[in-house]
């Protein structure tokens, strides 16, 4: 089994949140999956990164 953990990044306001998905998936295939939908970064109108959202995956025992 494997969980996605999940790090928010304000790069603007400095703060970084990190977080365990609740869903739990019997293949890394399968989190890998979902972990590419929810990973973006975003950048302003000059091209600076404002926000960001990182996504690994981890087996379920070591979370």
């Amino acid at each position: 089994m494997f969980k996605l953990l999940i790090t928010l990044i304000n790069h603007e306001a400095g703060d970084r949140r990190e977080l365990v998905h609740n869903g739990r998936y019997k293949t890394r295939e399968a989190a890998w999956n979902n972990a590419k939908k929810m990973a973006y970064i975003h950048k302003n109108a000059t091209g600076t990164v404002t926000h960001e959202c990182i996504v690994k995956i981890a087996e379920a025992g070591n979370v």
